[in-house]
């Protein structure tokens, strides 16, 4: 099982970086859309992956920076299946339906490729608000990973809820937003020590965890510190 970056907050020389995040799952699963439809795009096409090879899209949680790119995906490809939270905003929900998305509700763990579940819903908070994100889980060689878009529940809940939700025992990797940025240093060391604990065997920080958090997480995860931008191609 594989994952290719589409976008994110880095990307290696000739794709397009910027503040969101997007991944192919398995080549057939899209998590997450970026904050503009030209620059993902643009990237897929650097990249070789078309519109047509995409058989569901998730989007981890109702923000602009993960959804921006979704419309035109959805122009390409007609009755696509959309996950999405019941909490995102009545604006989404008919904009899938206009454009002739499915929309799908996980209300738990559900299986939407082989090996590949979304988490369903988990409350978190934003601004003051709560806010419903979900993950991605999936089952490769190495064990069990996770996949956040910007973990506003927290790295450590996103984790124990997908465990629980699953009946995952350990946790091969995690990786994607931890929105971690503007938090001390002494904090995320803190998060990174627990999830040591947990048996967190690798860890790849991107998108809005800062670049605080990145020195930190490889000072203290090394060789298992995935360096996780645009173009990089991340074996599970």
């Amino acid at each position: 099982m594989y994952v290719k970056v589409i976008y994110d907050s880095k990307a290696r020389k000739g794709l397009e970086s910027g503040w969101g995040f997007s991944c192919l799952v398995g080549g057939k699963v899209l998590f997450d859309a970026g904050p503009d439809a030209q620059a993902l795009l643009d990237n897929m096409s650097r990249l070789m992956v078309s519109p047509s090879d995409i058989s569901s899209v998730v989007i981890s949680h109702d923000h602009w920076d993960h959804t921006g790119g979704l419309w035109e995906i959805l122009r390409s490809r007609k009755g696509m299946k959309v996950y999405a939270c019941r909490s995102f905003s009545e604006d989404f929900k008919k904009g899938v339906k206009e454009l002739g998305g499915k929309l799908c509700f996980a209300d738990g763990p559900v299986e939407i490729a082989e090996n590949i579940y979304v988490t369903g819903e988990i409350p978190g908070e934003h601004k003051g608000e709560i806010i419903g994100e979900q993950a991605l889980v999936v089952k490769g060689d190495k064990g069990i990973s996770i996949v956040t878009g910007c973990a506003h529940p927290g790295v450590l809940e996103m984790i124990l809820s997908a465990k629980k939700k699953t009946g995952a025992r350990k946790i091969y990797m995690i990786f994607g937003g931890f929105h971690l940025d503007g938090m001390k240093r002494e904090e995320i060391s803190s998060l990174v020590e627990q999830l040591k604990k947990m048996g967190v065997s690798k860890v790849g920080p991107s998108h809005c965890a800062g670049e605080k958090a990145r020195r930190v997480f490889r000072g203290k995860y090394h060789e298992n510190f995935i360096p996780v931008q645009a173009g990089h191609i991340i074996q599970l």
